[in-house]
C-alpha cells in the first residue's frame, strides 16, 4: 500500500496499519508512485487530496487507465466533499474516501475492502475472465453463466460508442454496476460518471436538481447551483429509475438528448453539454407509454443500445461464485475472520428463488456473518425447492415456486406498491394479500 504527500501523513498511516501488517512505502509524487507500482506488487494506494484536489483531477484520470486493478482510496478534509466538483470527481475514480482527521477504524475498513477489490480484479485477469481490453477488467460483472458472459460481450461492445443504453431488468440485478462498466471501458473513463436515482429526487425540485438552478430562480436559490447533467460533462450520466421522472422533466430530458443543450431553472440562455446517457429501469416501459405515463418518443430515443440484466435465480452455479466475493468482502468489512459457507447452505443457494437477487444476497450473508458463532455461516431461512430430498420438485412445489417468483417480481416492478402489483398480476388487493401471507413474503 502507498501513502501519498507528506511525511507525518506517511507516519500516520504506517501507525494505524501496523496491527494489520500491511506494508507502508510512502512517496509524494505522481511519477514516483508509477515507479513503485511497476517494481512492487501494489493493491491500494492511498491518496491524501488535502490541498492537492485539483492537481489529482490532472493527473489521475490517465493513471487510472494505466494501472485498473489498483485501488484507490483518498484522505479529503470534510468542506471538499461539499463542492460538487470534488464530489463527482470522487465517486469516478476512488473506491472509497475518509475525512481528515482520519478516524483509524474507518480508514482500517476502507483499506481492507480495498484491498480485497483489488485482488478479485487482479484475480479475474490473471484467469482470463475479463476481456483484453488494454488493461480494462469487468470484474464488476461476475459469474460465468451464459446469461452473464453474454452481458460482458454487449457491455464491451456498447462501450465503443456514445450512443444511450437502456438497461433493464429486476431490482438488484446490478444495473448500476452495468452502466459503470460501460463507462470505465469506454473512451470516457477519465471524467466524471454521476448516477442519479430518479426515484429519490424531490419533485419540487427535480428540475433544479438534473439542470441547475440560476441564483434567486426561486425562493432559497442563495446562488447558482449547476445540475447533475451538467456535472457528467464530458463524461456518463447514469439515470436510474427512470420511469419515474414525471411527464414535464421527459420533455426537458428529450430536448437535450436532441439538442444536447440545457436551460438552468431560472436562466435565459442555453448550455451546451457533452454527456452520454445509460438508463435503467425495473419497469416495463411500453407498458408506461401505454398507461400514459412515459413519453414514446422519449423511450425511442433511450432504447437505442438494450441490455437485460438476467435474475440471480437464471444464473446458476453464479450464486456461488458472487457469495463467495462478498462474503470475503463483507469480512473485511467488519473485521472479522474469514468464514465460508455450510455445504447445506451453498446447496440451498443454488436452487433457491432469489426474489431480491444479488441485493437480497448481500443482505442475507451480511446477517450471517454477524450471526455465525464460528467460521461456518449458515442461512436456515433458504430453503431450496427440494429440501425433502427429492431430486425433482413435486407439481406443487414447483407452482408455488413460480408464484412466488412472479408475485416478487411484480412487487417489484411496482415499487411495493400493492395495488399496482394486483394490477399488474390482474388479481385483486385481497387476493393479492392472501397470495402474500401464503409464501410468507413481506412488502418493505
Amino acid at each position: 500500500m502507498l501513502s501519498l504527500r507528506g511525511q507525518d501523513a506517511i507516519d500516520e498511516v504506517r501507525r494505524l496499519a501496523e496491527p494489520f501488517f500491511w506494508e507502508i512505502v510512502g512517496v509524494e509524487e505522481p511519477d514516483q508512485l508509477r515507479r513503485q507500482i511497476k517494481s512492487e506488487s501494489v493493491w491500494v494506494a492511498l491518496i491524501d487530496l488535502r490541498g492537492g484536489m485539483q492537481s489529482a483531477m490532472s493527473w489521475l484520470p490517465a493513471f487510472r487507465r494505466q494501472f485498473p486493478c489498483l485501488q484507490l482510496v483518498a484522505i479529503i478534509e470534510k468542506p471538499q466533499a461539499d463542492n460538487p466538483e470534488n464530489a463527482s470527481f470522487l465517486h469516478a475514480y476512488f473506491f472509497d474516501f475518509c475525512f481528515a482527521p482520519i478516524e483509524p477504524t474507518r480508514l482500517t475498513f476502507s483499506i481492507g475492502h480495498a484491498w480485497t477489490m483489488a485482488r478479485v480484479a487482479d484475480l479475474h485477469t490473471a484467469n482470463g475472465f475479463g476481456f483484453d481490453l488494454g488493461n480494462v477488467v469487468t470484474n464488476e460483472l461476475i459469474g460465468q453463466s451464459e446469461a452473464m458472459q453474454a452481458i460482458r460481450r454487449h457491455v464491451h461492445r456498447y462501450a465503443g460508442n456514445d450512443l444511450p443504453v437502456l438497461i433493464t431488468g429486476p431490482t438488484g440485478t446490478g444495473k448500476e454496476v452495468a452502466a459503470r462498466s460501460i463507462h470505465r471501458q469506454s473512451e470516457r473513463a477519465d471524467k466524471p460518471f454521476v448516477a442519479v436515482n430518479c426515484g429519490t429526487l424531490s419533485p419540487n425540485l427535480i428540475q433544479s436538481e438534473l439542470f441547475g438552478h440560476e441564483k434567486g430562480a426561486f425562493t432559497g436559490a442563495a446562488k447558482r447551483r449547476i445540475g447533475w447533467v451538467e456535472q457528467a460533462q464530458g463524461g456518463t450520466l447514469f439515470l436510474d429509475e427512470i420511469g419515474d421522472l414525471p411527464m414535464d422533466v421527459q420533455v426537458n430530458l428529450l430536448r437535450f438528448l436532441q439538442q444536447g443543450e440545457i436551460q438552468r431553472v431560472g436562466g435565459e440562455t442555453t448550455v451546451t453539454v457533452d454527456v452520454r446517457i445509460i438508463a435503467a429501469t425495473h419497469i416495463d416501459l411500453t407498458r408506461a407509454v401505454l398507461d400514459g405515463t412515459f413519453r414514446e418518443d422519449l423511450l425511442f430515443r433511450l432504447d437505442v443500445l438494450p441490455l437485460d440484466m438476467p435474475p440471480l435465480a437464471d444464473r446458476g452455479s453464479d450464486v456461488l461464485e458472487l457469495a463467495q466475493f462478498y462474503l470475503e468482502r463483507f469480512c473485511n468489512e467488519l473485521g472479522v475472520v474469514r468464514k465460508r459457507l455450510s455445504p447445506a447452505t451453498e446447496a440451498a443457494m443454488r436452487t433457491y428463488a432469489w426474489p431480491g437477487n444479488i441485493r437480497e444476497l448481500m443482505n442475507r450473508l451480511r446477517r450471517g456473518i454477524v450471526l455465525a458463532e464460528g467460521d461456518t455461516v449458515s442461512l436456515p431461512e433458504i430453503k431450496s425447492y427440494n429440501d425433502d430430498g427429492s431430486d425433482v420438485p413435486s407439481l406443487a412445489r414447483a407452482r408455488d415456486l413460480a408464484e412466488r417468483r412472479v408475485i416478487a417480481e411484480a412487487i417489484a416492478r411496482a415499487g411495493n406498491n400493492v395495488t399496482e402489483a394486483a394490477r399488474l398480476l390482474d388479481v385483486s388487493r385481497c387476493t393479492l394479500h392472501r397470495l402474500i401471507r401464503k409464501h410468507g413474503m413481506s412488502i418493505d
